[in-house]
């Protein structure tokens, strides 16, 4: 059942840091003018930043403030995901921001296409692809597409099939104080599809975020390389795929440490290795789940 209009979407929020990104959030969901819709804020800086701004929204969306000590993005989601009251969950990052029509074409799909899950592809403002490649087709969910149709920020799930699932996994993601550093949407959904759960991905569903034009060279991009590569091992072994799978992710930043090594770019192969290395070590450390079916 969809619950009481005012709460149809509930959208958890976990913020540490940003209270200016907040704001352009905040505006772009008032812009949506809907009542139905609450927005949880895991507030994880431990001081008082945010309660004006919080306070100055109060009267034009519902806002619920819920102040943590504890770290980890996925931490938080799942501890805002408790208090939520909708039928629907998601789980905006706190920089991204909505367009005026994401709801309504939200809705639109919600009635036309029944499923337990909805994903879009993340834009700019003018409408180009960003953070990666997307699918170009509407596909449905499944343990093959999942890797090029989900982006945190624009991921729309039953909230009983998100609790079903047991939520995120708190040893993923960024703060979780582990290695694996990334992709914990991928293994939400999958975790919702292992339990029956439909999704489907709609490439016109979309959502904005700043790009990361961070230089890629650097050391420190190497070792984010290496968390985010740590993170798909872990989610492939956890979720029992089979080496054929496995083995394109290993061989492509092999052969990227060769290229960049032939060429003397030894920032861009040491970038390679670092993703390399994180993959490996991510799907060695990982406790298997299941064999793939």
């Amino acid at each position: 059942m969809e619950g009481p209009l005012q709460h149809r979407f509930s959208l958890v929020v976990a913020t540490l840091g940003r209270v200016e990104e907040i704001e352009r959030l905040l505006v772009s969901l008032v812009a949506q003018q809907r009542r139905d819709l609450e927005v949880l804020f895991v507030d994880q800086n431990g001081d008082e930043r945010l309660a004006p701004l919080l306070a100055r929204f109060s009267s034009d969306i519902d806002i619920v403030h819920i102040r943590s000590t504890e770290t980890g993005v996925c931490r938080a989601r799942n501890r805002g995901a408790t208090a939520a009251r909708g039928a629907w969950l998601m789980f905006p990052d706190d920089d991204c921001w909505y367009p005026i029509d994401f709801f309504r074409s939200l809705d639109t799909l919600i009635a036309s296409v029944p499923a337990d899950i909805y994903s879009g592809r993340p834009t700019d403002e003018d409408g180009r692809t960003i953070m990666g490649r997307f699918a170009g087709d509407s596909v449905t969910l499944t343990r093959d597409t999942v890797w090029d149709t989900l982006m945190e920020w624009i991921v729309v799930v039953r909230r009983p099939v998100f609790e079903r699932a047991g939520g995120f996994d708190m040893a993923l993601g960024p703060g979780s104080g582990t290695i694996w550093g990334a992709h914990e949407i991928q293994d939400m959904v999958l975790k919702c599809l292992e339990t029956g759960a439909t999704g489907r991905y709609f490439p016109t569903l979309n959502a904005h975020h700043p790009e990361d034009h961070g230089d890629r060279r650097t050391l420190d991009h190497a070792q984010k390389m290496y968390r985010y590569g740590a993170g798909l091992g872990y989610v492939l072994r956890r979720h029992g795929y089979a080496m054929r799978r496995v083995l394109p992710e290993l061989l492509r930043p092999l052969a990227g440490i060769v290229v960049h090594g032939l060429k003397r770019d030894w920032a861009m192969a040491r970038r390679s290795r670092h993703l390399f290395l994180g993959r490996l070590q991510g799907w060695r450390t990982a406790p298997p789940r299941k064999a793939e079916r």
